[in-house]
């Protein structure tokens, strides 16, 4: 029997200690919108009215520079939710949204999450928990990009994302294209296809589309500090 929207809710870490009557309300409020891969949900700089929950599917988090650059800073998956830091402090959207997958998402208005937040204190302090990790991670992210060149900062991706498949070895699904790669290192397209090819000639990798199957763990590790 397929989960309501408050009962999805409950499973998720921000209202996990939440009293179930505030998030059927929270519910009530809820839109479930579906939308196509390379669709924009919004823009950096556009109004900021609800918190997204992803149902299914995978959503890219980036921000474009003046001249258009891009710099991607997450892809968000399936449990996953984004838009806390608008919630709290009312302020335009920090980033720019693209669906990389077809996605099923939860919109919750802003005004509704804020109530339920200011009812709960474990809600608001797992708000707080998430804005810290994000902190730690950006952190990491723009000290990678000072002290280690990008064959390194790639296989330091490669590392986080790779994850046991069936037939025993790791594989990192990546989830995007090699612009897609470029605009989360902060690099070009050509500069990401040589540091693939320089893994892949080491025979630590295997590269598929997205998809890296990891040949030589230890030493991809080693190679980016990732120990």
């Amino acid at each position: 029997m397929p989960a309501t929207v408050a009962e999805e809710l409950a499973a998720v870490e921000l209202f996990g200690e939440v009293a179930p009557a505030l998030l059927e309300e929270l519910a009530r409020h809820a839109a479930v919108r579906r939308v196509s891969a390379g669709q924009v949900l919004f823009v950096q700089g556009d109004p900021s009215d609800h918190l997204v929950y992803v149902r299914s599917g995978r959503l890219r988090v980036l921000v474009t520079s003046d001249r258009g650059d891009e710099l991607a800073l997450a892809v968000l998956g399936p449990g996953e939710t984004l838009g806390e830091l608008s919630v709290i402090d009312e302020l335009p959207r920090s980033a720019t949204v693209q669906a990389v997958d077809p996605c099923v998402l939860i919109f919750l208005p802003a005004r509704q999450v804020r109530a339920v937040l200011s009812q709960s204190p474990a809600a608001l302090f797992s708000v707080a928990r998430q804005l810290a990790g994000q902190v730690r991670r950006l952190t990491g992210s723009a000290a990678d990009l000072v002290f280690l060149d990008l064959p390194r900062r790639l296989a330091k991706l490669v590392v986080s994302h790779a994850k046991p498949a069936r037939d025993g070895a790791k594989v990192a699904d990546l989830g995007t294209s090699q612009s897609g790669l470029a605009a989360q290192l902060g690099t070009t397209r050509q500069s990401v296809n040589r540091a693939l090819g320089q893994l892949s000639a080491r025979g630590w990798i295997e590269v598929d589309g997205s998809r890296v199957t990891v040949r030589d763990e230890p030493a991809l590790r080693r190679f980016s500090g990732a120990l």
